[in-house]
């Protein structure tokens, strides 16, 4: 697509945030003669805390964003923990829908950190006899307003019949990993421009129906709880340098040395040239402080750098974690202990 400037365009507040803010402007006006209709809505957030200030009360996370009932099967947390999510904007209400040809796109919810993207989307044809299985797939075309894209990886799929029984309507995932967050905020173009039948191995079938979806979303960063190691330890049986280990809610970013990348390597018998990945440094829990030990057994869709002398990983996790409260991770089927601290 050609690229162009999106950063003016931006998707419109959430009616039901909107009117939380109002049923809360409507005591302040009260007590303090504001006028509600002459606020803009990028003062929300800061309208909020005065509300809050002034009248004592409070409008927590979850009053005003609800987790998505699938975004919260793929990312395992409490309410703290989504509350949390919200609050620091790795989780967010996209609340976009675009309807055109007789289908209606809803943009959902994003959850996403420095490392990782997630952005779920609900697909509903208006005609009932359209069913849309797993096997049914979205073109689209994305572009950001710099040209250039973050992502090292990205894929898509129409969630399995597992998850959801198969209807009209369908959730619909786009999954990333991303290798140049930057610093700053990124808008995200996305065109959908067909419905396709089930085709092919890795191929689209034929257009059910075919249109114009756009939607805009952020990308941004979250600041990880970093950890210069470069110390070695003991994982499956070799002595291996690590580096760094990055942190946070959702994901895990660990480099050890090149060379003892290579160790494991040969011990595993694997090709890293060929991407393929080290089972021995599979994370497969987080241990807390207290000794609780947070399990991995999901799928973490790594991302793997290799060159300048350091093997990296960047893996999402399918359990949200405390990132103060982490001592350890625990690696490969051996449960090779790294402690942080």
């Amino acid at each position: 697509m050609k690229n162009k400037k999106w950063n003016r365009e931006f998707p419109e507040v959430p009616e039901h945030v909107h009117q939380t803010v109002l049923r809360t402007l409507a005591g302040l006006d009260e007590r303090k003669g504001k006028q509600v209709n002459r606020m803009k809505k990028g003062k929300i957030v800061i309208l909020i805390a005065a509300a809050v200030a002034v009248l004592g009360t409070t409008v927590s996370a979850a009053e005003i964003f609800k987790w998505n009932r699938r975004a919260a099967e793929v990312f395992v947390a409490d309410e703290i923990q989504q509350n949390k999510l919200v609050t620091e904007q790795i989780a967010q209400d996209a609340s976009q829908t675009v309807t055109d040809a007789g289908l209606t796109i809803e943009a959902v919810q994003t959850i996403q950190d420095n490392n990782c993207f997630y952005a779920l989307f609900n697909i509903t044809a208006e005609d009932e006899s359209i069913q849309i299985t797993q096997d049914h797939s979205m073109s689209f075309l994305y572009d950001f307003q710099d040209g250039e894209s973050p992502f090292g990886a990205l894929g898509w799929h129409f969630v399995d019949e597992e998850s959801q029984t198969v209807s009209n309507s369908r959730y619909f995932e786009i999954i990333g990993t991303k290798t140049r967050p930057g610093s700053e905020d990124l808008h995200m173009k996305i065109q959908f421009t067909s419905l396709n039948a089930p085709g092919a191995k890795a191929m689209d079938g034929e257009p059910v129906l075919a249109g114009n979806w756009e939607f805009v979303l952020d990308l941004h960063t979250t600041e990880p709880v970093r950890y210069d190691l470069n110390r070695e330890y003991q994982i499956a049986g070799c002595s291996v340098t690590v580096k760094t280990v990055e942190l946070t809610p959702i994901s895990v970013k660990l480099a050890i040395s090149e060379e003892d990348a290579r160790q494991l390597e040969k011990l595993e018998g694997v090709n890293l040239d060929q991407t393929d990945s080290l089972s021995s440094l599979w994370i497969n829990a987080v241990k807390y402080q207290d000794g609780t030990i947070v399990e991995e057994d999901g799928f973490q869709e790594p991302l793997i750098r290799l060159g300048d002398g350091v093997y990296e990983k960047t893996a999402r996790l399918t359990n949200v974690i405390d990132t103060n409260k982490v001592s350890a991770l625990l690696l490969g089927e051996n449960m090779d202990e790294l402690p942080l601290q």
